[in-house]
């Protein structure tokens, strides 16, 4: 076992709904060390939909992050801090250790990937269906980079905003896994801003005791 999943519970009122860069940002500003650091992924905040753009807070609802075994105590003082999402107080509260669990079925909620000559071909935007095709040609390929053969099954296009700029990409499903790959696509991801909520795969409901 490499690397967990720290789950540390949150307590709060709302969030925006896209807080994967807010997030990220208010994090860092806690541990410095987190700003640009490769080990880190985090996982979207879960909560229910209250608004177009607003999220509200479970009462149980927990912030997790994925980390490197030797990288817990980096992240500890994490534990007991307020911090802001967009203006929003969250306190995070002592987190426990969740070791990484095989599922055959992994889902993303979103992967982001840079597609080699961008979205546009001859001053023409790309329809959504070459988007699609392009984004699962290039999925599968950083699969196969890490020794996944299993095919990679789009969900739905999605994005994130990242500084005042919105990225695109997909949510996706990647079935048939052995335990091996399960883990290993869980420790590396795919695509970029795992720190962002993005690329982070987790096992989908129909696999989770």
């Amino acid at each position: 076992m490499s690397h967990v999943d720290l789950s540390f519970p949150v307590r709060g009122q709302t969030i925006p709904r896209d807080h994967g860069y807010a997030l990220y940002g208010a994090l860092s500003r806690v541990v410095p060390e987190l700003h640009g650091a490769g080990w880190l992924a985090v996982h979207g905040i879960g909560a229910k939909l209250l608004g177009p753009e607003t999220l509200t807070l479970h009462p149980t609802g927990t912030l997790r992050v994925r980390i490197p075994l030797d990288r817990i105590g980096t992240v500890l003082p994490l534990a007991g801090k307020i911090v802001e999402i967009a203006g929003r107080p969250l306190v995070i509260g002592v987190p426990s250790v969740l070791p990484l669990q095989p599922a055959p079925v992994l889902d993303a909620r979103l992967v982001v990937i840079k597609l080699t000559g961008g979205l546009k071909h001859e001053g023409l935007p790309f329809a959504p269906s070459d988007f699609v095709t392009r984004f699962q040609a290039e999925a599968s390929r950083q699969l196969a980079q890490l020794g996944i053969a299993n095919e990679l099954r789009i969900l739905g296009r999605s994005s994130i905003k990242v500084g005042g700029r919105r990225v695109i990409g997909c949510a996706v499903q990647v079935a048939g896994l052995t335990d091996e790959h399960s883990i290993l696509l869980q420790v590396r991801g795919i695509g970029g801003k795992r720190t962002m909520g993005c690329g982070v795969f987790r096992p989908a409901r129909s696999s989770r005791a």
